[in-house]
C-alpha cells in the first residue's frame, strides 16, 4: 500500500481496500461455514455489496471524483496486478485477528503484542529489500513525525478492532463481518479529514459515505 501511495497510485490503494470486506466474508462463509437462515444471507449479501459500493465509491474521491478519474486520471498496469494483494491481505488480517480473540480467547495484550512483533520484523526485511540506500529520518522536520502518528492511530484501530471482536456475541457471524468493514472502512474518515483539513470536497465522498452507512444498517438487520 506504501509503495504504491508513493508512486501516486492513491485509486489503486483506496478502490482495492473497498473489497477487503468481501474477501473476509468468503473466508468466514469457507471456514467459519456461520448457520444463516435465508433472510439473513440475503441480507448479509445485500449488506456487504451495498458498503463495498460505498467504500468503492467513497475511494474514488481520493482521486477528484468519478468524471476526474475517468477524464484524467491514468493508472499504471503493474500497480493493478499488485493491487488484488490489498484486499486479500487486509481480509486475512481481519480474519486472523477474529480467530485470535474470539477463538483462540487470547488477550488482547497478546495479539496487539505479535501484531507489533510481525510489523517490526516486515518493516525490518522491506527496509533491507528496498530502503537501505535511502537516508533515515533525522526528525529535525514535520513531515518526519507523521508516519509516526500514523502508526499510532493504526495501533489504535486494531485496539478497538480487538475490543469490538472481543465484544461480539458469535451468534449469527454477522456482527464479525460489520467490524471487519468497520476496521477496513478508513476510506470514510479520510474523507471527512480531507474536507476539514484540505477542504477537498466531491459528491462521490459524502454519497459512498451514506452508502456505506446503509450498507451496515442491512447488515445490522440481518442479525
Amino acid at each position: 500500500m506504501l509503495f504504491a501511495l508513493v508512486s501516486n497510485q492513491v485509486l489503486v490503494v483506496f478502490s482495492f481496500v473497498a473489497f477487503s470486506s468481501v474477501v473476509f466474508f468468503a473466508i468466514m462463509i469457507v471456514l467459519e461455514r456461520p448457520k444463516l437462515s435465508t433472510s439473513q444471507e440475503a441480507l448479509s449479501i445485500i449488506g456487504i455489496l451495498v458498503s463495498t459500493l460505498g467504500l468503492f465509491l467513497a475511494s474514488t474521491s481520493t482521486a477528484g471524483g468519478l468524471t476526474h478519474l475517468v477524464t484524467h486520471s491514468t493508472v499504471n498496469p503493474y500497480f493493478l496486478l499488485l493491487g488484488p494483494v490489498i484486499p486479500i491481505s487486509l481480509g486475512v488480517w481481519a480474519y486472523l485477528s477474529f480467530v485470535a480473540i474470539k477463538k483462540l480467547r487470547l488477550k488482547i495484550q497478546t495479539v496487539v503484542f505479535n501484531y507489533s512483533y510481525g510489523s517490526l520484523f516486515v518493516a525490518l526485511i522491506a527496509y533491507i529489500l528496498f530502503g537501505s540506500n535511502s537516508q533515515l529520518p533525522t526528525f529535525s522536520q514535520i513531515k518526519d513525525f507523521y508516519p509516526v502518528i500514523a502508526g499510532l492511530f493504526v495501533m489504535g484501530g486494531l485496539l478497538l478492532t480487538l475490543k469490538s471482536y472481543e465484544m461480539t456475541s458469535g451468534e449469527s457471524r454477522i456482527e464479525e463481518i460489520i467490524v471487519a468493514i468497520l476496521a477496513n472502512g478508513e476510506i470514510v474518515p479520510l474523507i471527512f479529514l480531507s474536507y476539514f483539513v484540505l477542504r477537498e470536497f466531491t459528491i462521490e465522498g459524502i454519497v459512498g459515505a451514506f452508502t456505506v452507512f446503509i450498507g451496515l444498517s442491512i447488515l445490522n438487520s440481518a442479525r
